[in-house]
């Protein structure tokens, strides 16, 4: 991670590309590669099961991208753990962190946006968050403890690897402070950050966890468009993406020139954010160009934060 300024990560595309309907694989690997040359310090990638269009599968893709990267911290962001077999999960994840060393970095979600992911996963939706609970807290002790048995071993573990908690709910910023290694919010405007930062740092204190290092992050979803006004094209695009009919407010986007943006991330910075992960909004024909403006106009600017 960096010493000045927030750590910079990218959401790499593994949902169809909607002007399309298909899925690029290569476009995935380009994206981590340029972000790796370009200094992001991340890649990350969203996780379904299922999903309104289609998506590719997240471990399987994290272990294509460590091996087409070298220095990138990688992972979900975030992982939807109630829907997974824990003893498998942990093999997984550990044998990712043998291949990359030091670069696997977890997030975890609970979801529920898709009910029918969890019907056929024969998950009950209401029971999802004790889920994932569970399902993170077996992870978490066959990572570092491994299984307990002298007849079997899930080696390799990965005692060190973070698990960074989603969610903006108190029972889930209570389950972050007690469980994780950070915290990673999610269309949040940067005063509602601050404001979950703040219950989440009082939790720590009150569970004498305040010395033990904690992330707090935002992932934002970003549109860098030089003529400006783009924050309202940015959400519909976004909202195209999730398959949501609600929609999202213009103003939990980072878009409009590159200073906007900057200007934009930077309220996060001030909030107590030591953490950006980008989601350009544009997953279609012209994701790749935002990776390229991001990187050139952007990310210099934001790594210089103070």
């Amino acid at each position: 991670m960096t010493t000045t300024g927030p750590a910079v990560g990218l959401m790499l595309p593994t949902v169809a590309n909607p002007g399309t309907g298909a899925v690029d694989t290569a476009r995935v690997v380009e994206a981590a590669r340029r972000a790796e040359a370009a200094g992001f310090d991340g890649v990350y990638i969203g996780d379904h099961l299922l999903h309104p269009h289609p998506m590719l599968e997240s471990v399987v893709t994290l272990s294509v991208v460590a091996a087409r990267t070298e220095r990138v911290s990688f992972g979900p962001c975030v992982m939807l753990m109630g829907l997974r077999n824990p003893v498998a999960l942990a093999k997984q994840l550990g044998t990712l962190a043998a291949f990359a060393p030091g670069r696997l970095r977890v997030g975890v979600g609970v979801g529920g946006e898709y009910p029918g992911e969890f019907e056929v996963a024969g998950v009950a939706l209401p029971e999802r968050g004790r889920r994932m609970e569970s399902v993170l807290g077996q992870v978490q002790s066959l990572l570092r403890s491994g299984a307990q048995r002298p007849d079997v071993t899930i080696a390799p573990g990965a005692p060190d690897v973070p698990f960074l908690l989603a969610g903006w709910k108190e029972v889930s910023l209570r389950r972050a402070a007690t469980y994780g290694d950070g915290w990673i919010g999610y269309l949040l405007a940067p005063d509602s950050f601050a404001r979950r930062r703040a219950f989440l740092l009082e939790h720590r204190e009150k569970l004498g966890r305040v010395e033990v290092p904690f992330t707090t992050g935002m992932l934002v979803p970003v549109h860098v468009d030089p003529s400006g006004g783009a924050a309202v094209s940015a959400a519909a695009a976004w909202a195209k993406i999730t398959d949501s009919e609600a929609g999202f407010p213009a103003r939990l986007f980072a878009a409009g020139r590159p200073g906007e943006v900057v200007e934009q991330l930077h309220r996060y910075w001030a909030a107590g954010c030591t953490e950006l992960v980008l989601a350009p909004a544009d997953q279609g024909e012209g994701y790749l160009e935002q990776v390229s403006m991001l990187a050139g106009e952007v990310l210099p600017q934001v790594k210089a934060f103070s």
